[in-house]
């Protein structure tokens, strides 16, 4: 088993910054991908610099920690955020505990990840037909 672990993530950083446009993706990161994909699934993921940097951003920057106080990485990195996909809302951020790291975490509503997302990949702003509405 830790060989296994240990292939997928010298798998992911080498995939990671062996690309030319280097995304650097979180610890968190690293653990929701080795927990919901496979090893293959994780390589050919690490072709696509735009896909990786979103992953990275949904498992680990769509979200805030609740409160003013410094967490660990342990704690950090417990936190599954794919099981509060359904809790997040369209318009307001969404307040919830995570029994798994003892963390209050704020939720980005969908609208502000959608927003996120577009400045992480440039390339859905050409596809969205509402960026040829002129203002």
């Amino acid at each position: 088993m830790k060989t296994l672990l240990l292939f997928s993530f010298l798998t992911i950083s080498f995939f990671c910054y062996s690309q030319s446009d280097k995304i650097i993706i979180s610890k968190l990161t690293q653990i929701m991908l080795e927990k919901n994909y496979s090893s293959s699934e994780i390589a050919e993921l690490s072709k696509y610099p735009e896909k990786l940097a979103i992953l990275d951003y949904i498992y680990s920057k769509s979200f805030e920690v609740s409160g003013q106080t410094p967490v660990s990485n342990e704690k950090f990195e417990k936190i599954d955020i794919i099981k509060y996909d359904l809790t997040r809302k369209l318009d307001s951020d969404v307040l919830v505990f995570d029994e798994a790291s003892g963390l209050s975490i704020v939720l980005y509503s969908l609208n502000k990840m959608e927003e996120d997302k577009k400045k992480l990949m440039p390339s859905l702003s050409k596809t969205d037909p509402s960026s040829k509405i002129s203002n």
